[in-house]
């Protein structure tokens, strides 16, 4: 019954964040949509017009697999496939945790909704998050029997992990985080045995801990080697993990919110995560348990990454969850035994359960009702603006904000190559540095868009570069605009355009305009403020 209560309390968690659209949802589409086309993931970039090169892409069998459940069951089906996963991996967290029932069910519930903020959307990370709970269960499981492991499962250790990184990395750039937390489970059994040696005791280590002994270290550092050779087996080979570890470089120098340390994200439900971090930490100072090495150095490595990278606050719930219960259930069963408590009823658990499953099918309902998409969709992207350049049939190169390149790359592919989208890790960092000249209106912004041939900006009407596009820009004309996004194109393109009608037109109690293309009539400026905003690159999670 607690599985099934933890069940729906984390669909209600997650759900209740539906639906996502997540930005780099469209430009995994449209790259998996490609690899699906050519059968092959050998192929000059379709997407951008700024770096025309073959990608050295780690996750295009994730890629390749959403576009095929695209064709199949649209947006709907692969938001549905992301809350699955997000459940299947804190299910995973649960399982892994030696607790009361009670104490596993809501210390798991709140782990989850810490890491809630940065999970995102239809995304190839949902899969690391996945592996990386399998891996946190495997080793509690390991050290939660006797000090030397049964034969079968050193056997089958030594194949499932060089399979799961076979397999993981051919679907997303996180598995060197395996890697280190492997790395640091030998180091912490280790430990662990030299501390109980010191102390005298016998089967367990520091801590308390159960030690798994030499043999168990050997057959998991033989299980690395076999590991670090299987990440090699991709399309690109040994080019693959060195671009991750490129990638994991150059990260840090973007302005990317979920790149960002924690202190630095802009989301109030980060504080959760800061609230569950003196948690861990009261644990540690007061909890009759004492913490072994596995925890402090699990616990040190994913609080040092969480830092410095707020995406890696995933890592962090995922790896000190089961931790956090272990100490809370010792320290309440510590405080029960004193009290005489009264016998719960037995119908209670039942109840609680059918309340939370009704809860959870209430939600499900209401955010994954197919309207909530439109409206979603509407609002956060210039879906009323792509139509009307699909009708334009307007053709080049497209300056648009850094979290709509996605949107447009999958819409218009074929007819619009967009300056960057949300594979910051993909353009060389000259590219990303002239984005942000162009769009946020640095000194050089004119010559950006000279300089790329850029012919098209889309961009929200009091954007940085729509303000100077209106006011300063004699070159450039407003062919449409809404409440969400502005049109700007080149005038030499404009004339060069079939005419098109002017048309004015309300609807959902908007005021839309398309302009004319050529027109001898001067047209209005677009500008919406006179001010040019100073803004960050943001990457949503939650709207």
């Amino acid at each position: 019954m607690a599985t099934l209560t933890v069940t729906f309390g984390l669909v209600i968690v997650f759900a209740m964040a539906h639906p996502v659209l997540d930005p780099d949802m469209w430009w995994h589409l449209a790259v998996g949509d490609t690899i699906l086309q050519h059968r092959s993931v050998h192929f000059v970039d379709p997407l951008s017009f700024t770096n025309p090169k073959v990608w050295v892409n780690s996750q295009w069998l994730a890629e390749a697999v959403f576009a095929a459940l695209y064709r199949r069951v649209g947006v709907w089906g692969l938001e549905v496939l992301a809350l699955l996963l997000k459940v299947a991996a804190f299910l995973l967290v649960f399982k892994a945790m030696n607790a009361p029932p009670l104490t596993k069910v809501w210390v798991t519930v709140l782990f989850a909704f810490g890491a809630l903020p940065v999970m995102g959307g239809v995304r190839p990370q949902l899969l690391s998050f996945l592996f990386l709970a399998w891996l946190t269960l495997t080793i509690h499981r390991t050290s939660l029997r006797t000090s030397h492991p049964a034969p079968c499962s050193q056997h089958l250790s030594l194949f499932a992990f060089p399979l799961l990184f076979a397999l993981w990395s051919n679907t997303h750039s996180f598995y060197p985080i395996a890697f280190a937390l492997i790395l640091l489970a030998i180091i912490a059994d280790y430990l662990n045995e030299r501390r109980g040696a010191r102390d005298g005791g016998r089967g367990t280590g520091f801590g308390g801990q159960p030690m798994l002994g030499s043999d168990w270290r050997k057959q998991m550092a033989l299980a690395l080697i076999l590991s670090a050779v299987a990440v090699m087996v991709t399309p690109f080979g040994w080019h693959s993990p060195k671009q991750v570890l490129v990638n994991i470089v150059q990260s840090s120098q973007l302005p990317i919110e979920e790149w960002k340390p924690a202190i630095a994200m802009r989301h109030p439900l980060v504080l959760i995560w800061a609230f569950l971090l003196l948690l861990w930490l009261f644990c540690l100072a007061w909890s009759p348990k004492r913490a072994d090495a596995l925890e402090l150095l699990w616990g040190a490595f994913a609080t040092l990454s969480a830092l410095t990278g707020v995406r890696m606050i995933v890592l962090w719930c995922i790896v000190l969850a089961p931790f956090v219960s272990e100490h809370l259930g010792q320290w309440i069963s510590q405080e029960t035994s004193k009290r005489r408590q009264s016998a719960v009823p037995v119908w209670l658990p039942s109840v609680t359960l059918t309340l939370i499953a009704f809860l959870a099918g209430l939600i499900l309902a209401v955010r994954f009702n197919p309207s909530e998409f439109v409206k979603r969709e509407q609002k956060e992207y210039p879906q009323k603006a792509i139509a009307w350049l699909k009708g334009a049939g307007l053709r080049g190169n497209c300056l648009t904000r850094y979290d709509w390149g996605g949107y447009l790359a999958w819409h218009l592919k074929g007819q619009v190559k967009v300056f960057v989208d949300g594979r910051a890790d993909f353009y060389p960092p000259k590219v990303m540095r002239d984005f942000i000249a162009a769009y946020f209106g640095k000194a050089n912004w004119r010559n950006v868009l000279d300089r790329y041939g850029v012919t098209t900006v889309i961009a929200p009407p009091d954007a940085p570069i729509s303000n100077l596009l209106s006011m300063h820009a004699s070159g450039w004309r407003c062919v449409y605009k809404d409440k969400v996004a502005v049109v700007f194109i080149r005038r030499a393109l404009a004339t060069s355009q079939p005419n098109q009608p002017t048309k004015l037109r309300r609807a959902s109690g908007r005021t839309e305009s398309a302009l004319p293309l050529t027109s001898a009539i001067q047209l209005a400026t677009c500008s919406t403020g006179l001010a040019v905003q100073s803004e960050q690159l943001r990457v949503y999670c939650l709207a």
